[in-house]
């Protein structure tokens, strides 16, 4: 049997922590040195070529002492058009040895290159369908040798750059009833493929998308896997958005975010605004890139989502009675739709705190800005409000399901977009996620979510911010104990009306220009 030798590869940790307990395991480099195994052979398959090709792939993991012996696995699929580059890249290399520093396993694929002539949207499909059959053969053999690389099967993630995300894609959501129609399969084969591990399954629990697009977008369907998405948005390759296509690969990062979101699946856009294909290839950008990617993957960990999560159809029940309620509540022109989360849903004395007599009161559960996203156009769409108004503040709670403040700030987006479907003037307000003693040590990041939602409220029209954060909060600079419930979350009944004192005025203001 060939020896495969260990390399052990040391990094110098960017950033310094005091010792090894003040950094967490995957949110944080916790190895500053790890173990790789290179040019193993996972598979073998038929290149365009012809000929039988092995399939090599790289392992990186920590090292032997580390005491967890199950690790999300996460596999980066290089990219190159389909027909050059190998599994050592600049960015390859970064995002495998910078997870691994984490505590995951990783590993860098290579897979059968080429796009036969005439090089049309047929041989782009075709030479998509060997990768993604590559990239699954890569997933079985890691379920097939879990033990050996100590992973934990439950949990595999893919990645990659351009055609590698192209891929990853496919793999994830291109069901065989959704294969195009120019792809040969007589020649190729079935999804699956025959490139190796037969027996295994090749499902994934999350895709990130680095520039990468699909050929349809329908494709990824309700209750499939979790996506983040990231791309420049000068992107003159691969469309960022769907303005072109390349070779036939059309719905790019921000349009598969916003499709995400609107289906209920876990999400994320970070977009890089001014640059072009794989972020111009600055490492400064790429290092950004990968500790967003990071924040996300966190999120989507067992460690974090608990057994028998329902996502946003934990609000089903809450949004039917909106929905009966819809069929018999009958409101005037000049009525507003107030929505949001449990801060709304407590407002028992809104219409009075408000002054303001015809109110949709609309609040349900602890929701975040990714149910209000889901369930946006059954709670508003059946009205004609004469302006919105919508407070959401459960998505930096200081819990380790906490979205970044950009997350918080594109979901906004997303929410403001799909009202503009139906009402293009209508007036949103944005009410400023307010300070509690209970979130108190997450108040910095809570600040800057505002911020960047308050920069796009004052950029757009018929967008509005309101502030009431400097009400709640003493000479001290803390939080005012007197207006919070016991929980130290929710305001009392004192608290309830100087948030009314505070917005009333500029309530009647905005909806006046409804």
């Amino acid at each position: 049997m060939k020896k495969i030798k260990i390399a052990i590869v040391s990094f110098v940790v960017l950033f310094f922590v005091s010792n090894s307990f003040a950094q967490k395991r995957f949110q944080s480099p916790i190895f500053s040195s790890i173990d790789s195994i290179t040019n193993i052979e996972y598979g073998q398959a038929v290149n365009i070529k012809g000929k039988e090709e092995k399939l090599l792939l790289d392992v990186f993991m920590p090292p032997k002492t580390d005491s967890l012996k199950r690790r999300p696995l996460l596999i980066f699929i290089h990219g190159g058009g389909f027909q050059s580059n190998t599994k050592t890249g600049q960015f390859s290399s970064l995002v495998c040895n910078g997870f691994a520093m984490k505590g995951y396993v990783t590993a860098s694929i290579d897979y059968r290159l080429g796009v036969e002539q005439p090089k049309t949207n047929k041989e782009y499909a075709e030479a998509m369908y060997r990768a993604q059959q590559d990239g699954k053969a890569a997933i079985r053999f890691f379920r097939k040798n879990a033990d050996l690389y100590g992973i934990d099967e439950s949990q595999i993630f893919i990645t990659g750059s351009s055609a590698g995300s192209k891929t990853c894609l496919a793999i994830a959501y291109m069901n065989e009833n959704e294969v195009p129609k120019e792809v040969d399969t007589n020649k190729w084969g079935s999804l699956e493929g025959n490139s190796g591990n037969p027996g295994y399954s090749s499902k994934v629990s999350g895709v990130m998308n680095c520039w990468g697009a699909l050929i349809d977008y329908k494709w990824i369907q309700s209750g499939e896997a979790p996506l983040f998405n990231t791309a420049g948005t000068e992107d003159k390759t691969v469309p960022y958005d769907s303005s072109y296509d390349y070779h036939g690969f059309k719905y790019g990062p921000y349009i598969l975010f916003q499709h995400c979101a609107a289906v209920g699946i876990p999400t994320g856009w970070r977009p890089f605004y001014g640059a072009g294909h794989t972020l111009n290839s600055k490492k400064i950008k790429f290092d950004s890139c990968i500790q967003s990617m990071s924040d996300w993957l966190y999120t989507q960990l067992k460690i974090v989502k608990k057994n028998g999560d329902k996502g946003v159809w934990r609000y089903e029940d809450d949004i039917r009675k909106f929905d009966s309620l819809n069929k018999v509540e009958k409101y005037s022109e000049d009525a507003i739709l107030v929505l949001g989360s449990s801060y709304i849903r407590l407002w028992k004395n809104i219409r009075k705190d408000l002054d303001y007599k015809e109110i949709i009161h609309r609040g349900f559960g602890g929701s975040n800005l990714a149910d209000v996203a889901y369930y946006i156009k059954r709670i508003v769409f059946p009205h004609q409000p004469k302006a919105l108004f919508m407070y959401v503040g459960n998505d930096i709670t200081a819990s380790e399901k906490d979205k970044t403040p950009d997350q918080v700030f594109e979901y906004f987006k997303f929410i403001v977009q799909t009202l503009r479907e139906k009402y293009p003037t209508m007036p949103i307000t944005w009410l400023a996620i307010s300070p509690s003693e209970k979130r108190w040590s997450k108040w910095d990041k809570v600040c800057e979510a505002n911020t960047l939602i308050k920069s796009y409220c004052e950029s757009e029209k018929n967008i509005y911010y309101i502030n009431s954060g400097d009400k709640f909060l003493g000479e001290d600079g803390l939080p005012i104990t007197k207006y919070y419930k016991d929980d130290k979350l929710h305001y009392n009944e004192e608290g309830y009306k100087v948030w009314g004192d505070n917005i009333r005025k500029q309530v009647k203001k905005i909806a006046k220009k409804g």
